[in-house]
């Protein structure tokens, strides 16, 4: 496979701030987009379906701020990076219980096949998360989305990592984790009928196409 090789030069003055910003990108990636190929690895799910990718993409994000706070004590942003190593020689620890929590789902393979009970999965991990919106729009086309909050704020949106990106699919992780009251959806393209029932299960929704 082939590899990609940077390096970075900085003055002192910057030398924290380029060194911070480093271990939040080298963190971000094996806490996410690593994570996201070890768990369909495990569950052996390959091109897999809209609800299928839904579910392994929330199970990622799920407890990341804790997979965050391990991996960023093992990174030495000062030293040679190297992603593979990290994720191979260091990282045994997380990895342990990326295992044990892939195998709650694997135990249940039948969970992977069935929409229904997917759905019902994201219920479950949807009642242990806590309401960041009351209401919340979203603005969502081919090209990407925006997710509007209270005042009509725009919101930060997370990332999955996940390959290839799919649009609907990031947009329904988002709007999983910020867990609305209500979710009113703006469109151009009118939304896959994949994407509304699980919205729909989720939440009270409303769908207005965009002039």
């Amino acid at each position: 496979d082939s590899r990609n090789y940077y390096s970075l030069a900085c003055s002192d003055t910057y030398r924290f701030q380029i060194r911070r910003c480093i271990s939040s990108a080298v963190t971000q990636a094996l806490s996410l987009g690593y994570k996201n190929v070890y768990f369909r690895d495990l569950l052996n799910i390959k091109g897999a379906s809209f609800y299928q990718n839904v579910l392994v993409n929330t199970i990622c994000i799920f407890d990341n701020e804790y997979d965050k706070q391990f991996i960023s004590r093992v990174i030495e942003p000062d030293n040679t990076i190297c992603l593979d190593g990290y994720y191979n020689f260091r990282m045994s620890v997380i990895k342990r219980k990326w295992l044990e929590i892939s195998k709650l789902v694997s135990d249940n393979d039948f969970i992977l096949t069935d929409n229904d009970l997917m759905v019902e999965f994201l219920q479950y991990l949807s009642e242990s998360m806590t309401c960041k919106e009351e209401r919340l729009s979203v603005s969502l086309d081919k090209d990407g989305f925006i997710l509007f909050g209270g005042e009509n704020k725009t919101i930060a949106a997370l990332q999955s990592l996940a390959q290839p990106l799919n649009v609907e699919e990031e947009t329904a992780l988002n709007v999983i984790c910020l867990k609305p009251k209500k979710v009113v959806f703006y469109y151009d393209d009118e939304p896959s009928e994949d994407f509304c029932d699980l919205m729909d299960s989720l939440f009270t929704t409303e769908y207005v196409r965009a002039l």
